[in-house]
């Protein structure tokens, strides 16, 4: 894996921002935070995540809603929650928008988070292989039909 693949946390709690990016400092990926939601949707229409974690809980928007502006800008971005305050309504609601999962905090393994990140970055790689095999069969279909209609 190369440091195309950025990551993009957030939550209004510097000390938890502060954890979640440590622990991704041993890894090829480009790490951004923000403690404010409407930065974060800033970014996001300013740089390419592939994926985002972020907290319910924030005075600005709520992750819930982050999460919902995340997906009408780009559907493809993976978007993980974590939170202190899960009811059902939120994680089912989480799951609904497109959450691809959720973590309650305190962390019982953090090392479930960093998995995450992962999977959502090998799902991406899959969609992006499927995506590249149906354009080139496309191609290939062109050019077939090209040469049969010069004949």
């Amino acid at each position: 894996m190369s440091k195309s693949y950025k990551l993009l946390i957030v939550d209004d709690e510097q000390a938890i921002l502060d954890a979640l990016e440590a622990m991704f400092l041993d890894t090829d990926l480009n790490i951004y935070t923000t403690t404010n939601p409407l930065r974060a949707l800033e970014m996001i229409k300013e740089v390419h995540f592939h994926v985002v974690i972020t907290d319910i809980a924030m005075p600005q928007m709520d992750g819930l809603e982050l999460l919902k502006k995340i997906k009408s800008c780009d559907s493809f971005i993976q978007v993980i929650i974590i939170t202190g305050y899960i009811t059902i309504t939120n994680a089912l609601s989480a799951f609904r928008y497109g959450a691809a999962d959720c973590f309650f905090k305190p962390f019982e393994d953090p090392n479930q988070i960093v998995r995450a990140v992962f999977n959502c970055i090998e799902k991406m790689d899959r969609i992006n292989s499927f995506l590249k095999q149906i354009a080139s069969s496309r191609e290939g279909q062109r050019t077939v039909n090209r040469s049969e209609g010069a004949n």
